[in-house]
């Protein structure tokens, strides 16, 4: 991370680097998983949506309180980057549907509650 940064705006450029579909350069040739369109159209698979994810995870904790914001992303890939950047820091992998548009039973809700009491008591 460079020293004129904050957390935050790290978080944030790995989301709008996303949601202009400019991925970073993979760090491996084998892409896996189910597809998904970011936000320009771009399909991407899960291994690559991931490897974005990796940047954030590695600020760890710090992370998480502008993660939970993207858990109520309408947009998918963002959303399950966010998702998978907050199970691979906090070992908490709350139900519900990565694809589900609607926020069925407070699903998304429920789980942020999950992930903010994590942090508070690992914040300390």
């Amino acid at each position: 991370m460079n020293f004129m940064t904050t957390i935050k705006e790290e978080v944030d450029e790995v989301f709008r680097r996303l949601a202009t579909g400019k991925l970073s350069t993979p760090t491996t040739p084998v892409s896996s998983g189910w597809e998904m369109h970011l936000p320009t159209g771009r399909i991407v698979v899960r291994s690559i949506l991931q490897e974005e994810a990796r940047p954030i995870i590695a600020l760890s904790l710090d992370a998480v309180p502008h993660l939970l914001p993207m858990v109520m992303s309408d947009e998918l890939a963002l959303r399950y980057v966010a998702i998978y950047a907050l199970e691979q820091i906090t070992g908490k992998k709350p139900y519900f549907p990565y694809f589900g548009k609607a926020n069925v039973e407070s699903h998304r809700v429920k789980a942020i509650e999950i992930w903010r009491k994590w942090y508070e008591i690992n914040s300390k």
